[in-house]
């Protein structure tokens, strides 16, 4: 039994081991070719912290991308007194596929398919190429959500998250909008008040250091998000609407499932769809993996959509430098 259990255990790390080597080194051979797009601005912004202290290094980093997510800032700000930013990049996306790799698996997904999700999905190109500073959002959310079940690790996990980057915020709202509503219905049902509520105490304390650390520039995010919607594209909302349908399909709790899906689809309405919906796809993937371990038309079939998108990502970055150039 112990052997068994070695053997499984053994196998698992060395797919993660494995993912993480292969997206290091295909980080560091893709990423010097990613010179346009905001990428050239993190560039200049790189090549230019080792100039400044700490201090002056966050108002410059302020001023040149308008953004104050410590996180970010902070592991650049050191790192690049040391290495490339290409290695930099190809060391932090490594560590997001080994962290992303362990989710999955917490989730009940096969190695394989974890495998192929990390290396191929095109959601996960987005972050390990172009989404710099989300990257270590959804790392530490990631993390946190490892966590879960362990509150004083969850919590440290989630702040990191927060203040890494604000859309975050899309989950963690998600999961306390779902203990809310659930919990409402079984005070109406029961007359109790469910035990989950007592996680809502802790709502304002994981909001305080975000807002400490910046909480004028943490507002101003949202309503500038707010302010570049486009109500116009309903391809994304038309996405956010799909994934519901695919959680629905594989989850076993139906109610909670459009619980949690009504924060997101209201964000869609809001602040846009794009990254919205890069995070209830690993909704639908929470769900998913659970069936199978991922072997399901509803994961294979995204899966493959999303690895077809992710071949014209690369050739735009190593033809163009910008992963999303339309010409």
């Amino acid at each position: 039994m112990q052997i068994k259990y070695h053997l499984r255990f053994s196998r698992a790390f060395v797919a993660k081991f494995t993912a993480a080597a292969v997206v290091f080194l295909l980080s560091f051979l893709i990423m010097p070719f990613y010179i346009n797009g905001d990428q050239s601005l993190y560039r200049k912004v790189y090549e230019t912290l080792p100039d400044f202290g700490l201090t002056e290094g966050f108002l410059f980093y302020s001023r040149s991308l308008g953004s104050q997510e410590f996180v970010h800032f902070f592991l650049s700000w050191v790192a690049s007194r040391f290495v490339d930013k290409d290695l930099f990049i190809a060391f932090s996306n490594a560590i997001l596929a080994y962290v992303s790799m362990s989710l999955f698996r917490k989730w009940q997904a096969s190695v394989i398919m974890a495998f192929l999700l990390v290396l191929t999905n095109f959601y996960f190109l987005v972050i390990y190429f172009a989404a710099e500073r989300l990257k270590f959002g959804f790392m530490f959310l990631a993390l946190s959500l490892i966590y879960i079940d362990q509150i004083k690790r969850f919590y440290g996990f989630a702040v990191l998250a927060l203040i890494s980057h604000v859309q975050v915020l899309i989950v963690y709202g998600a999961i306390l909008f779902n203990i809310f509503v659930r919990g409402i219905l079984k005070l109406f049902r029961t007359g109790k008040v469910a035990k989950s509520w007592l996680l809502l105490f802790l709502v304002p304390f994981l909001f305080l250091p975000p807002l400490l650390l910046g909480g004028e520039f943490f507002l101003a995010k949202l309503v500038s998000y707010y302010s570049v919607r486009d109500f116009a594209d309903l391809t994304e909302l038309a996405k956010i609407l799909v994934f519901l349908l695919l959680a629905l399909w594989y989850s076993k709790k139906k109610s909670e499932t459009i619980i949690m899906f009504i924060p997101i689809v209201i964000a869609v309405f809001l602040i846009g769809g794009f990254r919205v919906n890069l995070f209830g796809y690993f909704f639908v993937l929470y769900y998913g993996l659970q069936f199978r371990g991922g072997w399901n038309f509803g994961v294979l079939t995204t899966s493959v959509y999303f690895a077809y998108s992710s071949i014209n990502f690369l050739v735009n970055v190593i033809q163009h430098g910008d992963g999303f150039f339309s010409g």
